[in-house]
């Protein structure tokens, strides 16, 4: 079948057949542009925020900020090569005084803000990685006789180790205790490293000749 003449997911017969081992299982939802000079990704992981945890969603109203951490590797299929390393920091709360949620994202060292008036939509909006730049098109090959590419996405709800950005301001004060529990679990081997992890690999995608 000859590709058509964009960029778009590529989805394969057997991927998972062909992963490398212990890579993550495939996530068929990813959608991928290229826009100017750069590759853009849109994925959504709902799984960080699961229905039944109460405890995590009504945190989100505590006023304190729930942290979000997601880790975008970019991999040359079949080599297995990585060729790009990103990272991008979700930061969600309630503000008491506005009564509005408010989510922070840094991607690129910049930061964005958005606000909603209702919790279900500011957490969808917190899990989903909205056309983020995942590498440039340039160290990317491109065409018939080009690569295919994937993505890792490894995210983490308020890792015990936050980013700098986060240090201090992850959890209220009175978890503070709870996390320092969670830490000697970790260290004895019984506690992952965060709240939630969630760790997927995309669809294929490749780009197209110009």
């Amino acid at each position: 079948m000859r590709r058509r003449d964009l960029l778009r997911g590529f989805v394969a017969m057997p991927v998972v057949a062909v992963a490398r081992p212990n890579m993550p299982p495939v996530k068929l939802v990813a959608t991928f542009e290229e826009v100017g000079s750069s590759v853009l990704m849109t994925l959504s992981l709902p799984t960080l925020f699961r229905k039944y945890d109460k405890d995590a969603l009504e945190s989100i109203d505590s006023g304190f900020d729930t942290s979000l951490h997601f880790t975008l590797k970019v991999w040359q299929h079949g080599k297995n090569r990585l060729i790009e390393t990103r990272e991008v920091l979700v930061r969600i709360r309630r503000d008491p005084w506005k009564k509005r949620y408010v989510v922070s994202t840094r991607e690129g060292g910049e930061w964005s803000k958005r606000t909603f008036t209702d919790r279900e939509s500011a957490v969808a909006a917190a899990v989903k990685l909205d056309r983020v730049r995942i590498a440039a098109a340039a160290a990317l090959e491109r065409g018939e006789d080009a690569p295919d590419y994937f993505v890792t996405v490894f995210a983490q709800r308020n890792p015990l180790e936050p980013a700098d950005d986060f240090a201090g301001s992850t959890s209220a004060q009175g978890r503070d205790l709870e996390w320092f529990g969670r830490l000697v679990d970790v260290l004895a081997g019984e506690r992952a490293l965060a709240e939630e992890t969630v760790h997927v690999r995309t669809n294929r995608f490749y780009l197209v000749s110009r």
